[in-house]
């Protein structure tokens, strides 16, 4: 057989600081002879050289390295008068600022960022009056905290930031007269960055703005892109996934949020028996201020059935347990929320308005990747209905005669039960109260209307 030894040069991968255990990007590739046929497929990371073996009587190799966007590079290898070759993919091309390349890969495959030449202008000037604030879930209440950049960065195609947070349930707001309030959930425990872009797709149903996370996760954040994607066959592709999995939530006291991904994958392909039950346990008990870690385990519990279910961990405790800590990080949760919600609902006693926060959830859920996104002009109440403006004052954003149709009976009556719910005002800032009971009332509006602007950030 011969070999193709295969490198990722990501030197924008690691830009930032890194968490263990899963530092290291990892991305699937396959070799392919003249004719399309695969002859072996694998995973590059950053850290270490993938071997692809392939037929000794191969002349000529195409090596294909895929992005979680679904954009393809591939690149030819002439094995005529050899046995092994070598192919490097590098970041070098895919963006000017080695600050947003990071993101290119998972964006649409044709987005601007990845041209190579210099000075792309998508407008980001038009969004310098766009807001920002930041919402922390702790005492079962939302509380604001105040944006505080470690780093940014600002062109005419981009707008980056990084923060530093805490154990906390996180979400970034997002809104604009020109841009749909939207919630775009941040991963705690570290460092996280988020950048900002024009929109890079035709469909009018996309957000003006594009929001790309990361927690500097990047093998674990990979799994993730691809499923958001529904890209199952890529992620099979990467090196043993469930090992993979297995190895992450094995390390869950050093990195929980990295240990619900893994626990994601494994649902995602059925493959539970790759990891101990107590090790669900240990992840939702331990870490009581992440959402996903009581769903993933009450989505365990619901697939293995009752004779696996304790006074102290069943189905129905982890359910309302995972709506008290918050909504998901990440949008696969948002599914498990809604398998649950239809599996309990018919036989639970627990309280309707839990099984209706699932509905909204999912009726307002927004697309940012992996991360669960959705609109709103309050965490606490998502709304399918669209707003803009700022904050002070809000207006309900005209929405596409295709989208305003009931598709189906359920949205009917869901739609009628959040006309009904939806408060003539905005929902009061209960953090500013919480936070500065004791201020004056002058120096209290004040600070409830300071928020952050993109147009704030230097050049």
């Amino acid at each position: 057989m011969k070999q193709l030894h295969v490198t990722l040069d990501y030197g924008t991968a690691n830009y930032g600081e890194q968490v263990d255990p899963d530092a290291a990007l990892a991305l699937p590739i396959k070799a392919l002879d003249s004719e399309g046929t695969v002859l072996d497929d694998g995973a590059a990371t950053v850290h270490q050289t993938a071997t692809l073996q392939v037929p000794e009587a191969t002349e000529l190799a195409f090596v294909r390295l895929t992005w979680p966007s679904g954009r393809t590079e591939t690149k030819r290898v002439d094995l005529s008068q050899a046995q092994d070759g070598r192919v490097t993919f590098a970041d070098t091309r895919i963006s000017p600022n080695e600050w947003s390349a990071w993101a290119v890969p998972k964006l649409n495959p044709r987005t601007p960022l990845a041209r190579p030449e210099l000075g792309v202008n998508l407008g980001m000037d038009q969004f310098e009056k766009v807001w920002l604030r930041l919402w922390r879930f702790d005492g079962h209440e939302w509380h604001r905290e105040q944006i505080e950049p470690l780093e940014s960065h600002r062109s005419n195609a981009a707008w980056q930031m990084d923060l530093r947070l805490s154990r906390s349930y996180w979400m970034l707001q997002i809104g604009g007269s020109g841009v749909t309030w939207r919630f775009v959930a941040l991963p705690g425990d570290g460092r996280v960055r988020v950048l900002l872009t024009p929109r890079d797709s035709r469909d009018k149903r996309a957000d003006d703005l594009k929001v790309v996370v990361t927690s500097f996760r990047a093998s674990a954040e990979t799994l993730l892109e691809f499923m958001s994607r529904d890209a199952m066959r890529s992620v099979n592709t990467l090196a043993d996934s469930a090992s993979f999995a297995r190895h992450l939530i094995s390390e869950k006291f050093e990195d929980p949020v990295a240990a619900v991904a893994g626990a994601y994958y494994l649902l995602r392909v059925n493959q539970l028996e790759r990891v101990p039950l107590w090790w669900f346990e240990n992840l939702s008990s331990h870490f009581s201020w992440l959402p996903d870690a009581a769903i993933v385990h009450c989505a365990r519990l619901l697939r293995e059935g009752s004779s696996v279910n304790t006074d102290h961990f069943n189905p129905e405790t982890l359910f309302a347990e995972s709506l008290a800590r918050g909504w998901p990080i990440y949008a696969e949760g948002i599914g498990l929320l809604q398998e649950a919600a239809s599996l309990l609902g018919g036989t639970s006693k627990l309280p309707s308005s839990l099984f209706q926060q699932v509905q909204a959830l999912d009726a307002a859920k927004a697309w940012a990747g992996a991360i669960a996104s959705f609109y709103g002009r309050h965490p606490s109440n998502p709304e399918a209905l669209h707003w803009t403006g700022m904050p002070k004052a809000p207006r309900r954003r005209r929405l596409l005669p295709e989208l305003a149709k009931p598709r189906a009976a359920r949205d009917t009556v869901l739609a009628s039960r959040e006309s009904r719910s939806v408060p003539r005002s905005p929902p009061r800032d209960r953090t500013v109260v919480f936070a500065m009971d004791k201020v004056p009332t002058d120096r209290l509006a004040k600070a409830n209307d300071e928020e952050f602007l993109l147009g704030s950030v230097p050049r």
